[in-house]
Parts: structure tokens; sequence; C-alpha cells
């Protein structure tokens, strides 16, 4: 008996570790427009590039309540009144860290390879300016971000036309240190497939038939009647 209770709880074990948890968001979805923000006020660039980079995890996470994340719930999470943002904190079940960079060309490399573990993005600040961004992609030789500032476009840009910050003057980065899902793939759908007859000869068998059998009923109904008439 017990060995048959260990069976079945095991055998549930394992269904509900093959149940797929809420479904990671591809890339088109965490680069829509409407994730990205602008931040309410001045002084909170970090702020608002650090909750875009969060609403981007939780898409990544699955969590249907991304669009939850703002400036304000951060504001009221982990930013430091007078002080800005901390080195290291949470929001929700998120941890985020804090880095330095090298300086300089030194700094693409580095940013590369952050960008590559990280799809979600990371906050990339400039003190020289000061100003932060959130660095969302590196594709073809081009860096790209979105920047929070009302003189910046909205929506994803190249960095070089974001307000003040640049790959060589950035002197630090925030990121996310929680495990944070790697996107989905776009669902391909199958092309739709028409069967086409071989050829017109093909078409034509069926009329041709029909011309055969009405014809041979046509010669057999003529000698029916001659027969008759003899």
């Amino acid at each position: 008996m017990r060995k048959r209770i260990l069976s079945v709880v095991l055998t549930v074990l394992m269904l509900a570790a093959m149940v797929p948890s809420a479904m990671a968001a591809t890339l088109e979805e965490i680069n829509q427009d409407e994730v990205f923000l602008k931040q309410q006020q001045r002084g909170t660039c970090t702020l608002a590039s650090t909750a875009m980079m969060l609403r981007r995890a939780a898409m990544l996470n699955g969590d249907e309540n991304w669009a939850q994340i703002t400036e304000a719930s951060c504001r009221e999470a982990f930013w430091l009144s007078g002080r800005g943002l901390p080195y290291n904190f949470s929001y929700g079940e998120m941890t985020v860290g804090h880095d330095r960079l090298p300086g300089g060309q030194a700094n693409e490399a580095v940013l590369i390879d952050l960008l590559e573990e990280h799809p979600e993005g990371i906050m990339l600040h400039a003190a020289c300016v000061p100003h932060g961004i959130l660095l969302t992609e590196y594709k073809d030789g081009q860096f790209y971000c979105a920047d929070p500032s009302e003189y910046a476009e909205a929506g994803i840009i190249p960095i070089e036309e974001a307000w003040g910050t640049r790959v060589e003057n950035s002197n630090a980065y925030w990121y996310v240190t929680s495990q944070v899902a790697q996107p989905q793939e776009k669902p391909v759908l199958p092309a739709p497939s028409v069967e086409v007859e071989d050829s017109v000869s093909d078409l034509m068998a069926p009329l041709a038939t029909q011309e055969t059998e009405t014809a041979a009923c046509l010669i057999g109904q003529a000698l029916v009647e001659q027969n008759g008439t003899n």
C-alpha cells in the first residue's frame, strides 16, 4: 500500500514539473512602446529606467501584472529620498545589484556581454551628465536604449539619440541579479497549402470519360433501334 501511495505521489510531482509555468514574453512583446516610461519629474531618470528594466524582467518571467510596475511603485519600494537609487535592493521577488564600468572604449565589450546575459536590459548611468537610461540591446554594431528623458523619443532608440548618456562616458550600471527567463521564440505559423491537380489533362480526364460513355450509349441505342426495325 505504501509503495502504491509513493508511486502516485511521485507521478503527481512529475506531472507538476512538466506543466509549464506562465509563458515568458517574446522580444517583440518586451519591445513594445507601452512597456517604456518617461520620468515623472526631474532627477528620477535612474528610477524610471530601473522601472522599465523591472517591467521587462517581469514580462520575461510571465508576470501578467508587469504594467503595475511604475515609477511611483518603485519609489515606494526602494528609492532613497535625497540619495537616489541604492546599490542593492529588491522589488517583489526580483533583486537588483550594482557594478562599475572600466570607462572609455573598454565599456563596449563589457556592455555587450552584459546584454547577452540580460535580455531585460541594464540601467546604464553616466555620472558626468548626469543621466540614466535603460540599455536594451546590441545588434549589428549598434547599441539601443530607452531614454526616460522628455528630450528623447519614446520607445527604443539608438543610444546616440539618448540625452547625454553614451557607452564611453558611462561609469556604472544596475542589473537584475535574480533569475530572468530567456525570451520565447515567436511562433512560426505553417504556410497554407493548396493541393493542385498535376496537369490540365488530369482535369479533362473526367470530361473525356463522360463523353466516351455518352457516345457509347448513343451507338448502343442506335443499334437497338436498327435491330428493332429489322
